[in-house]
């Protein structure tokens, strides 16, 4: 039997540590944020289908093992430049998520990134970097949410919260 009041203590926990706000990942779920909040206060009142939608954004799963945080960044940056000759340094992407800026030369490759990444890997990417560069994960979650702007990327992920 899973604790409710422990899942969701992790579910706000991984949340935080992600940089992003229950809004998001509302957003990201698919289910309002009440529904997230209350997954998150471990009320009874939220069925397994929504717990679910929340914990698969986060790489959370109930019971099975969780995904590694570690090389989110090299996997990021592989798959963002699986369409391109040239490969997507880590050093640049670690530096767009730090920075908020892209040379122009990478512009594609983080419009694929933006647009085409799923969001269990970017915050799993949001979090290691974070945890590198001993920088707020919400300020790299705030940096891409630029950088989406600045692409006018037509993924619905970026249109929620701040």
């Amino acid at each position: 039997m899973v604790d409710l009041t422990e899942l969701g203590a992790t579910i706000r926990r991984t949340r935080i540590d992600s940089g992003i706000s229950q809004l998001d990942l509302a957003g990201m779920s698919h289910l309002s944020r009440v529904t997230v909040n209350y997954a998150e206060r471990g009320r009874v009142a939220v069925g397994a289908d929504a717990l679910l939608r929340i914990l698969q954004p986060l790489g959370l799963s109930i019971g099975g093992p969780q995904i590694p945080n570690q090389n989110a960044v090299g996997l990021l940056a592989k798959s963002a430049s699986v369409s391109f000759r040239s490969e997507l340094p880590v050093t640049q992407l670690e530096r767009a998520f730090v920075t908020g800026r892209v040379d122009d030369q990478w512009l594609p490759h983080f419009s694929t990134l933006i647009d085409e990444a799923t969001d269990a890997m970017l915050l799993r990417g949001v979090r290691e970097v974070a945890d590198r560069f001993e920088i707020p994960a919400t300020t790299i979650w705030r940096n891409l949410k630029r950088l989406a702007a600045t692409i006018v990327s037509p993924n619905p992920r970026w249109r929620h919260g701040d």
